[in-house]
């Protein structure tokens, strides 16, 4: 079993961006960059207003691609008629397709610096006479997260990359960034995700590639600190631990059957390479995944 180093692994920043739209456009051919699209149903706080930098996946394309918008038409004004994005279709895709978003993201550069997470609990030692005798658990604390990363700049340029403070703080380049918190009433946040994919992955995945989410994440400080050019953040996030996934290995399952997964139920398969992708039950339809 590998052990994790941090060389090995990429640290994102997450809005809650989800919904979905329709492809408005008669023939969508492969390698195609733009197309129109209608019935928008997104969670932003412009309605139909699809963000430049929206991640989203089409149903109908020979693989699951990712893909992110990099244009709209209009500019700044809603609906959203037309996306441009990268890549390109990876095959013909019908009209009224599902365009199912994702949550934007950007990734942060760590340089020397690390980032620490830190599960904390709390119990009451309840006394008998004045000997320990019991324990009850107290009450929920929320999970520590301190990340010290590269200072480059604090707010995003013209076509820039978002910068993390930004990103934090909706704010800038991430001004069309939606709240990870699915309460609308709290105050904004990001999911920090740490993905974990070490060489060696790709010949045993189930011992090494492995993905942590830590939700909910709000910052108490920022410090800048110019002259060691880093960032040094520290909050906290609404959970208790963090989600922690790993790949299933495909030949742990056979497959038989009509599906029995739920709805809301994903599984990651991996064969001798990683699929990127989450499988969810519209590209698992038709298939039971039972132990083998």
């Amino acid at each position: 079993m590998a052990r994790i180093e941090l060389r090995n692994a990429t640290i994102r920043l997450l809005d809650g961006l989800s919904g979905v739209a329709l492809v408005n456009e008669a023939t969508p051919m492969p390698n195609d960059t733009n197309i129109g699209v209608d019935n928008i149903d997104i969670n932003t706080a412009v309605a139909e207003l699809i963000p430049v930098g929206a991640r989203f996946t089409i149903d109908g394309e020979d693989d699951v691609v990712i893909h992110t918008v990099t244009a709209r038409t209009p500019l700044s004004t809603a609906p959203t008629t037309a996306i441009d994005f990268t890549p390109g279709l990876n095959a013909d895709v019908l009209n009224n397709a599902v365009i199912t978003f994702l949550p934007q993201r950007i990734e942060i550069k760590i340089g020397d610096g690390n980032v620490v997470w830190t599960i904390n609990r709390e119990f009451e030692y309840l006394l008998d006479r004045g000997n320990l005798d019991t324990v009850r658990e107290g009450d929920q604390q929320p999970l520590d997260v301190t990340i010290d990363s590269v200072y480059e700049h604090i707010i995003t340029g013209t076509g820039e990359d978002i910068t993390p403070y930004d990103a934090l703080n909706g704010t800038g380049g991430a001004d069309e960034w939606v709240s990870s918190s699915d309460d609308p009433c709290e105050p904004y946040s990001v999911d920090v995700e740490i993905e974990h994919d070490p060489p060696c992955s790709g010949s045993d995945a189930r011992d090494t590639a492995e993905v942590t989410l830590l939700p909910d994440f709000r910052y108490d400080t920022f410090e800048a600190d110019l002259d060691a050019a880093t960032f040094s953040i520290t909050g906290r996030c609404n959970i208790t631990k963090p989600t922690v996934t790993r790949p299933i290995p495909v030949e742990d399952f056979i497959l038989t059957g009509e599906s029995t997964l739920s709805v809301d139920q994903s599984i990651i398969l991996v064969g001798p390479m990683i699929l990127s992708q989450t499988l969810t039950l519209t590209q698992v339809a038709d298939v039971e995944l039972v132990p083998a």
